[in-house]
């Protein structure tokens, strides 16, 4: 049963916490005496314990002189503090113990967090809690962390949401903080005569860090009481210095600068035009979510929606909407669409059918059935929530601490209190062609001006309101109401019941696994629809993704209802067919998976559907080499390792050949030769999953059987090849080591899952905190598919491939030593934080699924492989340890760079001489 708890804080205020329908955990608000406000959260199912911060400052106020200063103080409070003056103490606690941290600073808040082991909570804590209290702010660490917050900043110099992002400010009002410089970099963060950077940090922590200003949230298993105890122990030192949380006066824009139309120059091969229109900050009437309720009403994709209609057209592929840039008092409205090319050259007739689609909700649409049907789907969201890790909701929660009263941090982002005309029409009243910016942004954009700290090259000119245009408005109409809206939301069952095979044919089978333990009536279904002709060659690799993108496509206007009311579907191609995933409610599910069905079996396949998905297509994987390096090196690797791949550019090369009646072609001969191999989840009977199984073999009638089906592979090396270098235009350099394992054992993995573990923190604190070669810096475990293996990864604005793999080579001889030196003593805590991990008891049904998914996948049909892994690592010993790490430093060593104008060679395939398959 849940329970509230009241405590009254020092000022007297109801802080009971209304919890969320089905929530099992027990909330208890108190205010230490030092002012700090702190929620705790007994949640007796949780399996480990979090901790999250949140301080009511962030980068918009950050003093003029130092940019960044908020962002570089959330750095260095990782760096030492008074009781633990070592850097390097937090992070390497937490890789003992299974945890997990990271930090984040938004504008108006900075937040803290971390998740752990139960029993290693409290001395987790008492690290923590330093922070806030005492941090070292030592000078050698602020010369050194300022260079990392520089490497930051240079990976993000090609990011197209930064770039733009740089570029927007310039044309809003420059004495909003929100359109000033955030994250930092040399420039910004040095010496002045007049003040150092090590006393600026001191004085601006000192401004803005206070009890008052922060909200602690500390969750776990532990009882309301022990975690109180453990609030006061650790956290009542935290200074009170009588601060309060500020606000941010400022306009966002300036009412002389609107309506103007902005252009700015994009990187990637994507076409959009932004319309943002200043509103009130939605948080102020968080209680009925007029601006909610309007984003709805704009984004729909029905038939008859803005969306529709620009896609008729050929002008646009997608639309989105909602709030931007909330400061607490204002906001803006943004309305975002995906152009096709031709679509950008239509901006006029684009901006004239969106002021026409918002007059029609404005003079039909603001009615109480429609606010009453949104209500009905969050409620249910709401009543039934899916869990978050202790972090997560640690964070959720600490955050909603600064934004909404305690009674309604669980709840804030689901109220929808009741239907208010009058309050919805004052934001739609300001949403007017005169009070509009509207930006595009393309490719093809040329400029003088540049933004000042992304370089990015931009435009703007003011612009004059055009007339009104009643012809933009044919084709528009109003949603109908939504059929999808599941009504039967009672469980059928109580707990979790075996994964066992229900039907076992020569053409399909299928594997139930029913459980009500996630509390909620939803059942996920994974279906793959395996062909040999999926993955034969590249060219049915691309159509097969083709039909993938083509069914999603050609079902977004007629399952946009079913998406919103909570019935999830897509299409995702792999190396041996297509997998079709549904996820949402038991109730009104089969009407979805028999529409997917129908579309695929037997809709047309217009021209312009497929000119769409060609047209998206072509476009991720031209921009492929404009993505995060780190993804791409770690791309690159698993394309040369797993076969049957192909590299983007054979991808591109492919789709460039293929017509329409190639595709209808192979969707005919791919659809007769299936083998359906499916899987259903959750809330759901024997009865009613055979139901559904019967409908996927009546429709597809899979004869083809599973050994028909060609398996992947994953090659090993025989000798050290040559780096492998991808096409990349990022300016960082970049080299990713993959050390594979020999053997692919239970004992192999198990093995290689605890080295992971080790070298995790040790390789992060000398490569990153130590050495400063750049902001990306990861070692970890990295298993494909059964084959284990070690991904070490380093990516530096600052320093080439050669000097990056002389580094790492330096720490493997260092770690060399480490291994020789452990005992088994030495790698307790590290087995038992891998072997926690792995039985640890999944959160959502989404989890689960795909547990049990990728079990199946490999032919584990005990679904029981994470119970033998964590077996397997609590039986290895120091000697398995050392054995493992020297077959690893004897074997071939796979590397991916990437340096600034060296050539890439992936087309080349270096690899391959060197990788043989398994026996």
């Amino acid at each position: 049963m849940t329970m509230t708890t009241n405590v009254s804080s020092s000022s007297g205020q109801d802080n009971r916490i209304i919890p969320g329908p089905g929530d099992s955990a027990d909330y208890q608000a108190l205010t230490l005496d030092n002012g700090l406000q702190v929620l705790l959260v007994h949640d007796p199912e949780a399996e480990r314990a979090g901790a999250a911060m949140n301080v009511a400052t962030g980068s918009a106020f950050n003093p003029a002189r130092f940019p960044g200063l908020a962002h570089f103080l959330e750095h260095m409070l990782f760096l030492g503090t008074d009781h633990y003056p070592d850097p390097n103490d937090y992070q390497q606690f937490l890789g003992e113990h299974g945890g997990h941290h990271n930090a984040f600073t938004a504008p108006r808040d900075t937040n803290y967090f971390f998740d752990i082991a139960p029993e290693a909570f409290a001395p987790a804590l008492a690290r923590f809690s330093r922070f806030f209290i005492a941090p070292t702010l030592d000078d050698a660490y602020v010369e050194r962390e300022r260079h990392a917050v520089n490497a930051e900043y240079q990976a993000r110099l090609q990011d197209d949401g930064r770039r733009i992002e740089d570029a927007l400010s310039q044309a809003l009002n420059p004495e909003h903080p929100y359109n000033h410089f955030s994250i930092g970099n040399l420039d910004t963060l040095r010496d002045y005569p007049q003040q150092s950077l090590r006393d600026a940090l001191v004085a601006f922590h000192d401004a803005h860090y206070d009890a008052n200003t922060m909200s602690l949230v500390l969750t776990g298993p532990q009882s309301l009481e022990a975690l109180s105890t453990l609030a006061r122990e650790y956290f009542t030192e935290v200074p009170d210095r009588g601060l309060r949380r500020r606000t941010i006066d400022q306009p966002l824009t300036v009412d002389d600068q609107l309506p103007a139309a902005m252009a700015v120059q994009s990187l990637n091969h994507q076409h959009q035009v932004r319309f943002l229109f200043p509103i009130p900050d939605p948080d102020q009437d968080y209680r009925i979510k007029p601006v909610s309720f309007l984003s709805h009403m704009i984004g729909h994709e029905a038939p008859g929606s803005l969306l529709a209609l620009l896609r008729q057209r050929g002008w646009a592929d997608g639309l989105s909407a909602g709030s931007v840039r909330g400061d607490g008092r204002r906001a803006l409205l943004m309305v975002n669409i995906e152009l096709t090319p031709q679509g950008s050259e239509h901006l006029e007739e684009i901006q004239a059918a969106l002021m026409a689609w918002i007059e029609l909700i404005r003079d039909q649409g603001v009615v109480q059935w429609r606010y009453d049907e949104q209500v009905r789907m969050v409620e249910q969201q709401f009543r039934f929530q899916q869990r978050q890790s202790p972090a997560q909701q640690a964070t959720a929660l600490s955050m909603a601490m600064a934004r909404y009263p305690l009674r309604d941090v669980r709840r804030a982002g689901f109220l929808m209190e009741g239907f208010n005309g009058p309050r919805i029409h004052d934001y739609l009243n300001v949403l007017t062609p005169d009070k509009l910016l509207r930006l595009y942004t393309g490719p093809d954009v040329t400029g003088e001006q540049r933004s000042p700290w992304f370089a990015t090259p931009w435009q703007y000119s003011p612009a004059s309101q055009s007339a009104a245009d009643q012809s933009a408005a044919e084709g528009l109409a109003l949603p109908k109401a939504n059929d999808f809206i599941a009504r039967d939301l009672d469980m059928v069952n109580d707990e979790s019941a075996d994964t066992r095979r229900l039907i076992d044919t020569p053409g399909l089978d299928l594997w139930l696994h029913a459980t009500g333990e996630f509390g909620a009536p939803r059942v996920e279904w994974r279906i793959s629809l395996q062909s040999p002709k999926a993955g034969k060659d590249i060219q049915q690799s691309v159509m097969t993704e083709l039909l993938a993108r083509w069914l999603e496509d050609s079902l977004s206007d007629a399952l946009y209802p079913a998406r919103l009311a909570g019935q999830g579907m897509s299409a995702h191609a792999h190396a041996r067919g297509m997998t079709l995933s549904f996820s949402g409610w038991r109730d009104r599910q089969a009407l979805v998976m028999e529409q997917v069905l129908e579309q695929l079996l037997h809709a047309d396949m217009d021209d312009h559907h497929l000119q769409r998905v060609s047209r998206s297509l072509k476009r991720r994987w031209q921009d492929e080499p404009g993505s995060a390096l780190h993804e791409q090196l770690n791309r690159a690797m698993v394309q040369s390792l797993i076969t049957p791949g192909w590299t983007s550019e054979a991808r591109l090369a492919a789709l460039e050949e293929i017509t329409p009646e190639a595709l209808r072609d192979f969707r005919h001969q791919w659809l007769t030769e299936l083998h359906v191999q499916a899987l259903a989840a959750g809330d759901t009977s024997d009865t009613h999953a055979r139901q559904l199984a019967e409908t996927l073999q009546t429709m597809l009638a899979p004869e083809v059987t599973l050994d028909a089906i060609p398996e992947l592979a994953v090659l090993s090396p025989n000798a050290t090849p040559p780096t492998l270098r991808p096409n990349s235009r990022r300016r960082d350099s970049g080299v990713l080591l993959y050390l594979q394992g020999e053997g692919r054992s239970v004992a192999d993995q198990a093995r290689m899952a605890i080295l992971g573990q080790m070298i995790s923190a040790p390789f992060f604190n000398q490569l990153r905190t130590d050495q400063q070669l750049g902001y990306i810096v990861s070692a970890r475990y990295q298993p494909l598919l059964d084959t284990p293996g070690l991904a070490l990864l380093v990516q530096s604005p600052d320093h080439d491939t050669a000097t990056l793999r002389s580094r790492i080579d330096q720490f493997m001889t260092g770690f060399d030593e480490t291994v020789a030196g452990m005992d088994d003593a030495g790698i307790d805590a590290y087995q038992q934080a891998v072997a926690e991990r792995l039985v640890e008891r999944e959160q959502r049904l989404g989890q689960r699924t795909s547990r049990l998914w990728q079990e199946l996948a490999h032919g584990w049909t005990d679904f029981d492989r994470r119970e033998q892994l964590a077996d397997a690592v609590n039986d290895q010993g120091v000697e398995n340890i050392r054995t493992v790490w020297q077959a690893l430093r004897s074997r071939p060593v796979l590397v991916a760079g990437s340096d600034d104008g060296v050539a890439a060679n992936i087309t080349d395939a270096p690899w391959q001489p060197f990788l043989t398959a398994p026996p």
